[in-house]
C-alpha cells in the first residue's frame, strides 16, 4: 500500500523546555521572564522532536520572527503564526541536531541548547481509506506505542484507554460516530507541547448518502415524502430549509417524513451524528397561482371578495392593505376561498399568505366617489352646499382650500349637505373628499361668494384659551348687518368696534359650544372650545362681626344667612367663613329656629373655617321656618371676627342622560337610550360617556358590561371592544366620531352584559 507519511517518533517533553533556550544577539543572556514585550522567547520545544511534527515557539513579539534557521535545512519561512506569542513551524526531514536561530527585522535570536530528534515514529497506513463511523480503523507504522491519543477532524478525539489494541506497529480503534472526513492525527500527549504527527492523506468517514437528490417543487404542507438512503442507519434528524427538526421513519433502506406547515423553499437535509449536512431533495413549495379577485373593484369594507385559482387550500390569513390585522377566510377550498373585507381597508394590493411563509399579491380597488356636482354653484361662504353624485356614503369630511376640513354627517350615496367655513376665501376652491378608510378623492373645484350677512373673517387661533365667564373676539364682516350674538343658543352681551367683534362667554358654557352671529338678513355658527368655568365662588355675607362672648345680634356678634342666598347650591358644597381669631373660638351654626347643626372650632392661627352642606342640611335650612323671615341659619359664636362668608363648590361638566337604575343578568339589554330614547346626533366626538355600575356578585368574580347599536344589537366600531371585564365605577368611554355615527345610523345605544346593577349614565 501507499505509504502515507513517515514521522520521527515523538516523546515527552523534557525539562529542558523550561531552562533558558536562547540567546539573542543583542543580549548576550536569554531573558526568561514571562512575556516582557519587545521580541523575546520564552520556550520552545518539544525537545527532542519528530521530524515532520511541529516545533512550537512561545515568547513575545513572535508574529514579528521572519524566518527559523534549522541545521541541515537552513532557513524555514514557512511559519504558522497563532498569536503574538506563538509559532509554529514543521520541521523538515533534513533537519539535523544543532543550535536554532530566530530571525526578525532587528536582529536575531539564538538557542542555546540544541536541537534533539525523538525515536522515528512512522504512520505508513490507515486500513481502510474509507471507513464508516462504528467500524474498526487500522493504523500502521513504527513506534505506535508511543501514542496517546487518535484526533479526527473537527478535534474528535479517540484516547488511549479506549483504542481496541495497541502495539509498537498497530493501533486499531472504532471510528466514532461524530468523526468527519480530514486528516488523522496521532499526538503523544505530552505536556504542556504534545507532538502531533499528521496523516498525509485525508481519511474518508461514510456518510448517508441518496442516490440523486429529489426535486420536490410543488410539493404541499402534509404530504408524506420518502427516500431511499444508503448507510441510513447513520441518520440521526432531518432538517427543513428554514433549520427546524421534523420526525421521520425508517424502513429498511427507506426514510420518510411528512413536509410540516411551515415548509419552505431551499434544501432538505439528513444530519448524522457528526453534523455534516447531506441534501436529499430541494423544495420549490406549491403556492397559489392564477389567483384572480371577484370583485376586485369598488369593493368596501364588509363586502365579500372571492379569491379563486390553484392551491387555494393552502392559504392561512390574508392580510389587506391599510390594515394590520390579517383576517381569515370565511370559506375555503382547493380553488377558492371568501373572505370578509375589514374596516379601514383601502385600495392596493390583498396579500394571501401560507404557512411556508409565502405571499401572494392580488390587486383590489375601493368605491370612489364620482360625477361630483354642487347646488348651489357657485356656493357662498357660511352657506349651505349640497354635494352629489355616486358613491358619496362613505365620506367622512370634506376640504376646501387644502386647508379648512368640515365634518360630513349621514351623508347617502347620491348626496350630503355641508355649511361652506365662513374662513375661506371667496373664488375658486380644491376640494378633496376623505372617505372613512382614509382615502383621499380630488373633486371638482368649488367657486365660492361672500355671504351677505355678518360673518367672521378672523377666528381665534387653534391654541386659543377661551375661558368661561371671560371674552374672545373675532373679526368679521358686514358688521352693519349684525343684530344679535348667541353662545349655545343663548344671547349674550357684546361690544362691537368697527370689524372687531368682542364677545362675552357664558359662566355655564361647556367644553364644546357654539356662537351665532343673528344679522338682519341671516345667521351664521361657528363652534369654538371653551375652558369651562367649573369652581363657583359666591360671596353670601360682607359684613365685619365680632362674634365676641356670644354678643347677640344688636350688639354686633350674631348674625343671620338668608335662604335666597343658598338657591341653586348643590349638596357638597361648602359655607366658608372668613374669620380672625383673637381667643378661643367657636362657631355655631343653628337653623332658623337656632337648633344647632354644628360648631365649629377653628384654631388661632387658621383664617377660614368650613362647613359641608350636605343634601340633608340644605333641605333642613330651606325648609326651616322661623315664621316671620326667610332665615336659613343663625350663626353666633365667640373668640373671633367675621369679615365675610361665602359658598364654592366644584360644576360638573357630566350631564345625567339616564338614572333610572336597571340591574343585567343572563345578557338582558336595556334600550332607553336606544330607538329615539337619546338624540346621539348632539354629541361631538371627543366628549365622555360615564357608566356608573355596581356589580351583583361577590368580589372578585367575573362580571361584564358590552355596548352596543340597537340594530340587531350588533357591536359598535372600534375603539369600543366587544366587552369589558369588570370594568371600574364610573366606566369611561371616550366618543369618537366614527362611533358617534354608528349609533346615529344604526338606532342608538343598548346597554347589555352580566350581572351588575346600572346606577347612572352621563355624558361630557
Amino acid at each position: 500500500m501507499k505509504k502515507i507519511f513517515n514521522f520521527t517518533s515523538l516523546l515527552a517533553l523534557c525539562m529542558a523546555l523550561m531552562l533558558p533556550a536562547l540567546t539573542s544577539c543583542d543580549n548576550d543572556d536569554f531573558d526568561t521572564q514571562q512575556y516582557k514585550g519587545g521580541v523575546n522567547l520564552n520556550v520552545w520545544g518539544p525537545r527532542p522532536v519528530a521530524r515532520g511534527g511541529e516545533l512550537r515557539f512561545l515568547g513575545s513579539g513572535m508574529d514579528q520572527i521572519t524566518s527559523i534557521t534549522l541545521p541541515g535545512s537552513g532557513d524555514v519561512t514557512d511559519i504558522k503564526v497563532i498569536s503574538s506569542e506563538e509559532i509554529r513551524i514543521t520541521v523538515p526531514q533534513n533537519a539535523e541536531p544543532g543550535f536554532v536561530v530566530l530571525h526578525h527585522a532587528k536582529g536575531e535570536i539564538k538557542s542555546i541548547t540544541e536541537l534533539t530528534f525523538t525515536e522515528p515514529i512512522s504512520l505508513d497506513e490507515m486500513s481502510p481509506m474509507t471507513v464508516k463511523p462504528g467500524q474498526t480503523l487500522a493504523l500502521k507504522g513504527d513506534y505506535l506505542n508511543l501514542i496517546e491519543e487518535v484526533i479526527f477532524a473537527e478535534d474528535v478525539v479517540v484516547a488511549q484507554e479506549d483504542f481496541i489494541s495497541q502495539s509498537r506497529y498497530e493501533i486499531t480503534l472504532v471510528v466514532p460516530a461524530e468523526a468527519q472526513t480530514g486528516e488523522v492525527i496521532i499526538s503523544d500527549g505530552a505536556e504542556p507541547l504534545p507532538n502531533w504527527i499528521y496523516s498525509e492523506e485525508e481519511l474518508t468517514i461514510v456518510l448517508p448518502s441518496v442516490e440523486k437528490v429529489v426535486d420536490l417543487s410543488g410539493a404541499k404542507p402534509g404530504e408524506t415524502v420518502t427516500f431511499t438512503v444508503k448507510d441510513i442507519d447513520l441518520v440521526t434528524k432531518v432538517e427543513m430549509p428554514n433549520g427546524d427538526e421534523v420526525e421521520f421513519a425508517v424502513n429498511d433502506d427507506k426514510l420518510s417524513f411528512v413536509l410540516p406547515a411551515n415548509v419552505t423553499n431551499g434544501s432538505v437535509c439528513m444530519i448524522p451524528a457528526s453534523g455534516v449536512k447531506v441534501a436529499i431533495a430541494t423544495i420549490g413549495v406549491a403556492v397559489p397561482e392564477e389567483v384572480v379577485a371577484e370583485p376586485a373593484a369598488d369593493v368596501w369594507a364588509g363586502d365579500v371578495i372571492k379569491f379563486k385559482g390553484v392551491n387555494m387550500e393552502l392559504v392561512t390569513e390574508v392580510t389587506f392593505p391599510n390594515v394590520a390585522d390579517a383576517v381569515k377566510p370565511e370559506t375555503q377550498s382547493a380553488t377558492e376561498l371568501t373572505v370578509k373585507v375589514p374596516e379601514g381597508t383601502q385600495s392596493g394590493n390583498v396579500v394571501l399568505h401560507t404557512a411556508s411563509g409565502a405571499a401572494v399579491e392580488v390587486a383590489i380597488a375601493t368605491i370612489k366617489p364620482d360625477a361630483i356636482a354642487y347646488n348651489p354653484s357657485p356656493a357662498a361662504l357660511a352657506a349651505e352646499v349640497k354635494v352629489s353624485g355616486k358613491n358619496l356614503q362613505n365620506v367622512a369630511s370634506i376640504t376646501f382650500g387644502g386647508a379648512t376640513t368640515v365634518e360630513v354627517k349621514n351623508p347617502t350615496a347620491t348626496e350630503f349637505a355641508v355649511i361652506v367655513p365662513a374662513t375661506l376665501s371667496a373664488g375658486s376652491n380644491t376640494v378633496t373628499l376623505t372617505l372613512t378608510n382614509g382615502e383621499t378623492v380630488e373633486a371638482p373645484a368649488l367657486e365660492l361668494t361672500a355671504p351677505e350677512c355678518a360673518y367672521a373673517t378672523e377666528l381665534p387661533a387653534e391654541d386659543a384659551e377661551i375661558n368661561a365667564g371671560e371674552t374672545f373676539s373675532v373679526v368679521i364682516a358686514n358688521a352693519d348687518k349684525l343684530t344679535g350674538v348667541q353662545v349655545n343658543g343663548a344671547s349674550v352681551q357684546y361690544i362691537l368696534n368697527g370689524d372687531r367683534l368682542i364677545i362675552q362667554v357664558p359662566e355655564s358654557a361647556g367644553k364644546s359650544s357654539t356662537f351665532t352671529l343673528v344679522s338682519s338678513n341671516g345667521t351664521i355658527t361657528y363652534n369654538i372650545a371653551v375652558i369651562p368655568a367649573t369652581h363657583v365662588e359666591n360671596v353670601i355675607f360682607s359684613e365685619i362681626r365680632d362674634l365676641g362672648q356670644w354678643a347677640g345680634e344688636d350688639a354686633g356678634g350674631a348674625f343671620r344667612l338668608y335662604k335666597n342666598s343658598f338657591d341653586g347650591v348643590p349638596a357638597g358644597a361648602k359655607l366658608v367663613f372668613h374669620i380672625a381669631p383673637y381667643s378661643e373660638t367657636q362657631i355655631q351654626i343653628n337653623d332658623a329656629n337656632w337648633g344647632q347643626m354644628e360648631m365649629l372650632e377653628p384654631a388661632l392661627t387658621a383664617t377660614t373655617a368650613e362647613f359641608v352642606l350636605t343634601a340633608d342640611i340644605l333641605n333642613r335650612i330651606l325648609t326651616t321656618n322661623d315664621g316671620w323671615s326667610e332665615t336659613a341659619m343663625v350663626i353666633q359664636g365667640k373668640g373671633t371676627v367675621i369679615n365675610k362668608v361665602h359658598v364654592e363648590w366644584e360644576n360638573s361638566l357630566e350631564t345625567v342622560i339616564w338614572n333610572a337604575g336597571w340591574i343585567c343578568t343572563g345578557w338582558g339589554g336595556n334600550q332607553d337610550l336606544a330607538w329615539g330614547g337619546y338624540d346621539w346626533s348632539t354629541v361631538k366626538p371627543g366628549q365622555i360617556l360615564r357608566l356608573y355600575t355596581t356589580p351583583t356578585v361577590p368580589d372578585g368574580e367575573w362580571w361584564c358590561l358590552s355596548l352596543r347599536h340597537g340594530d340587531a344589537w350588533a357591536n359598535l366600531p372600534d375603539p369600543i371592544p366587544s366587552q369589558y371585564d369588570n370594568p371600574a365605577s364610573p366606566l369611561e368611554v371616550v366618543l369618537t366620531a366614527n362611533v358617534i355615527d354608528d349609533l346615529v345610523a344604526n338606532g342608538g345605544l343598548v346597554i347589555t352584559g352580566s350581572d351588575y346593577q346600572l346606577d347612572k349614565i352621563t355624558i361630557e
